[in-house]
């Protein structure tokens, strides 16, 4: 049967960053720049301006191009539990036809307490606003993978919370190997920015801060584990955010695909989407500026 049909990926809307950026003094500007962070010499405000255009943009770019389905790759706000943070994200969604569904893939600042490690609390909360933090479904002969990589990078105080969702992962790529069928996954963390074996973070080649072990990337073990059940569940392509900046990696036939904000950039490529086609076998994508 041939298979052709595309959908956008998003990343880091993140409702409430251009605010929480805004009215930095020089030496907090100067601070984000030794990390090669990049935040813009503004007045302080409070508004949610500039997401509410980005965010709408890119649905109704999604609604002209009547993808199969849109999918959010984390972060959908900058304060976790902020209602009018979520609300503002989950109105502009509902511009969206109703004939494209949209995925929600959680983020550190959706389900982190403290916009890192999560709690039960916190996954609760999130999933009565925004539904499951792991899910899967097919679309056109794909198996499509949705995980909650806040709990796998961070499960210090959600351990059952991460070996119920592990063994979930490993149930459908057993799954997808039993049946061939092709996978793509969603996450917020990277599995990796360089290569699957690299540690926390290698700022030597990295334009990152050397943050702790689990804040850029999925850290080790657990890296490793998905790495494994990936390979054996014919993972095509991961997508994912929370960098704020594009880049691209590869582990066998298996690429990492890491996707810039619709939000706030924090480097030099420009707030967007990705449109990712599927032909067949074949999967392309392509980063496209939001116009301001």
């Amino acid at each position: 049967m041939e298979t052709n049909f595309q959908f956008i990926q998003l990343a880091d809307p993140q409702f409430g960053q251009f605010a929480h950026l805004s009215g930095m003094s020089d030496h907090q500007i100067m601070t984000y720049k030794r990390s090669n962070l990049k935040v813009n010499k503004e007045s302080k405000y409070y508004h949610l301006e500039n997401e509410t255009r980005l965010f709408s943009k890119a649905i109704s770019i999604a609604n002209d191009l009547s993808v199969s389905f849109v999918v959010i790759c984390g972060d959908m706000v900058n304060t976790p539990g902020n209602q009018e943070q979520i609300n503002a994200v989950k109105t502009i969604s509902q511009q969206l036809k109703t004939n494209i569904p949209i995925f929600w893939v959680p983020g550190n600042h959706d389900v982190g307490a403290d916009t890192e490690v999560p709690t039960i609390e916190s996954l609760n909360e999130y999933r009565k606003e925004f539904g499951e933090d792991y899910f899967s479904f097919t679309n056109n002969g794909y198996k499509f993978l949705g995980i909650n990589s806040v709990v796998l990078a961070h499960p210090e105080l959600v351990v059952e919370e991460y070996l119920d969702q592990m063994k979930f992962i490993e149930v459908e790529m057993n799954q997808a190997k039993d049946k061939n069928i092709p996978t793509v996954v969603f996450t917020h963390h990277p599995l990796f920015l360089d290569n699957a074996n690299e540690g926390p973070m290698e700022p030597e080649w990295a334009p990152s801060p050397a943050g702790k072990a689990g804040y850029w990337t999925i850290p080790n073990p657990t890296r490793s584990d998905l790495i494994d059940l990936f390979g054996r569940g014919n993972v095509q392509a991961v997508f994912a955010g929370h960098w704020h900046r594009n880049n691209y990696a590869r582990n066998g036939k298996m690429e990492m695909i890491t996707s810039g904000p619709v939000g706030y950039p924090l480097g030099e490529d420009p707030s967007g989407y990705r449109l990712v086609k599927i032909n067949n076998t074949q999967i392309s994508h392509s980063y496209h500026k939001l116009n301001q």
